[in-house]
């Protein structure tokens, strides 16, 4: 059933049901949608990445909840109960702070000027929320609104605007330039070409890089577009644990050893794109640990799948 404005929250928080009625909605605003509402702005993302917290959800309860706070702005999860909360229903559990009191653990949208709300962060963490068992596609989830193009004549003039501002990727799971017109028009795994790169981004960090305090938009597509000009993925078993730890190797191996100021045609040096000094073992380790490490609970996962 649609619904206007029903009520703010706080001065800054509001709850917003459907997009075209969102009149009162600025720019800084926190908001509450559910993922049927927001609209892709890349094409692929890291199948490996999403498997990952899809196993360790089946076996970790708490950090599903935990997850769910953080990305309403709440810090992380104060109490649950393994037995009767839901990840649907926010009165089901608690979490430390209220929502919106941490904007920057928060996905960012912006609003076209027909009113529509392109995910600009998130990507990964909300393909989660929508496969997940309590999840789907009516899943409700805070964002912050990081820009409003509801001034501009035309989308035409939006998808310029988007493009000038980096708040799109438009390449492909082979690094091949699309148009807006080719990314997804919604959610769900289906709709995303799946990106071996965008993954070993993710499993290398804290190995040879981390995320700095301010990163680019996409920062982790722009790191993938220098992988992928000097190692094949296709060399590797990336199905196996062996496998996978050699490519987050390789790659975190090659992440040391870029010297550049323009990493990916980000305008932005190795160092302010997060490179570490040196190859950090113990972060591989961690990755690796058995039964609890990122890559076992993907790989458990995605064997599970097959």
């Amino acid at each position: 059933m649609l619904k206007a404005l029903t009520y703010a929250l706080t001065a800054s928080t509001l709850f917003v049901l459907p997009n075209a009625l969102a009149n009162d909605i600025a720019q800084g605003d926190v908001i509450e949608v559910e993922l049927n509402q927001v609209i892709p702005t890349q094409p692929s993302v890291g199948y490996d990445q999403v498997y990952y917290k899809l196993g360790r959800f089946e076996h970790d309860k708490k950090k599903l909840f935990d997850e769910i706070c953080e990305a309403n702005g709440q810090r992380g999860l104060s109490s649950f109960d393994k037995e009767t909360s839901n990840a649907h229903d926010s009165t089901t559990f608690e979490c430390k702070e209220a929502v919106g009191e941490r904007k920057k653990d928060m996905k960012t949208i912006v609003i076209a000027p027909n009113g529509d709300y392109y995910l600009t962060d998130g990507h990964h963490t909300f393909n989660v929320f929508w496969t997940m068992p309590e999840g789907g596609e009516d899943f409700p989830v805070h964002v912050v609104v990081d820009k409003d193009y509801r001034n501009l004549d035309s989308m035409d003039s939006f998808w310029d605007a988007m493009i000038a501002d980096g708040n799109t990727w438009l390449f492909d799971s082979e690094g091949k330039a699309i148009v807006p017109n080719a990314l997804p028009q919604s959610l769900g795994l289906e709709n995303f070409q799946n990106d071996n790169y965008r993954s070993l981004m993710y499993f290398s960090r804290d190995v040879g890089w981390n995320k700095p305090k301010q990163p680019v938009p996409f920062l982790e597509f722009y790191w993938s577009k220098e992988v992928r000009q000097e190692i094949d993925l296709n060399d590797y078993d990336l199905a196996s644990k062996q496998g996978y730890t050699k490519a987050i190797t390789d790659v975190s191996q090659f992440l040391l050893s870029l010297d550049t100021n323009n990493v990916g045609g980000s305008n932005k040096s190795a160092k302010e794109m997060g490179q570490f000094e040196e190859f950090q073992q113990k972060g591989l380790d961690k990755q690796l640990r058995e039964g609890k490490g990122k890559v076992s609970y993907m790989i458990n996962y995605k064997t599970a799948l097959n």
